[in-house]
């Protein structure tokens, strides 16, 4: 073998060493970065399955369970007993079952909203040819920039002037639409731009036969383009409706009855004045977000589709 054929072989090799390095490298800080982002749910959920004096027991223990050696063989010892306590303590003494309810109603609600409104005015911005089509996007994304807190005296004082007419019983305090409206409106210019960008990217002779069959503009639209959307839907209504779940200023300031409040406030509201159920405030926090993990982990391909729509059009 001539020196070049070994200067050949050890190139390859080194490419070969350089590939594996990377992929190494790669997978390491994905696995790294899960583990960064999964473990406040992790320490929830070993939390809420801890008796109480187990929960300021210093050091902490990870795993209930260890494997250790005992008169020459290895034994499995329990470092602290698992209990459901906290959770029948959270879903039987305490309302959180009310408040979960009521945060689904209040999600659900508003995602149904701005999914069937922000089809219809993406539709529109997306086919539509008009005058001042650009401005109006502008405008709308303008309109998502303004913060929400600069919005809540204004609602608020509406809300109130609301309790004593016939609008009372809908849109004033401690009622659901009361806290869907707003919701809706606040993620409004969200769906629209999603729904916008993903009907440009469909091809106009998927309407253009159900024009010619007679059907109105929102016919093809409800019977043709949405249920061609499902990514840009998916996306919209997943979006919304995490943002409704997790939303707390609103939620705190018109919702002041205990029956009515969602799951953020209450779990917010379970502290008394010298003393926390942490065990309890464990367990409704993982009951908070295991609905919201359940519905990433069903829909992400379709709110990745959903989110880069567009992306490539030019």
């Amino acid at each position: 073998m001539s020196v070049l054929d070994s200067a050949r072989n050890l190139r390859v090799e080194d490419i070969g060493l350089w590939k594996i390095g990377k992929r190494l490298g790669f997978y390491g800080s994905v696995l790294a970065m899960v583990a960064i982002s999964m473990f406040p749910v992790f320490w929830i959920l070993l939390s809420s399955l801890k008796p109480p004096s187990e929960l300021f027991v210093f050091p902490q223990e990870f795993l209930p369970y260890t494997i250790t050696m005992q008169d020459g063989e290895l034994a499995v010892v329990q470092q602290f007993p698992l209990t459901l306590e906290n959770y029948r303590v959270a879903l039987q003494e305490r309302p959180v079952g009310r408040y979960l309810v009521n945060s689904a109603i209040v999600a659900s609600g508003t995602a149904i909203i701005d999914v069937i409104l922000g089809a219809m005015a993406g539709y529109a911005l997306s086919r539509l040819r008009f005058q001042y089509k650009l401005q109006v996007l502008l405008i709308i994304l303008f309109a998502a920039l303004l913060p929400f807190v600069s919005r809540l005296i204004p609602l608020y004082r509406l809300a109130i002037d609301l309790q004593g007419t016939v609008f009372g019983p809908f849109f004033g305090l401690n009622q659901y639409l009361g806290l869907i409206l707003p919701y809706a409106a606040f993620q409004m210019p969200f769906a629209v731009w999603i729904f916008q960008a993903y009907f440009n990217e469909l091809p106009d002779s998927l309407e253009e036969a159900g024009l010619m069959d007679g059907l109105s503009r929102v016919g093809v639209l409800f019977r043709i383009i949405l249920p061609v959307s499902m990514p840009a839907m998916a996306t919209t209504a997943i979006i919304v409706f995490i943002y409704a779940w997790n939303e707390f200023l609103f939620a705190l300031t018109f919702m002041t009855n205990d029956s009515r409040r969602t799951i953020t406030v209450g779990i917010a509201l379970f502290g008394g004045q010298f003393n926390s159920p942490w065990g309890t405030i464990t367990a409704a926090v993982f009951m908070s977000i295991l609905p919201l993990m359940v519905f990433m982990l069903v829909f992400q391909k379709k709110i990745v589709e959903g989110m880069t729509a567009g992306v490539g059009k030019a």
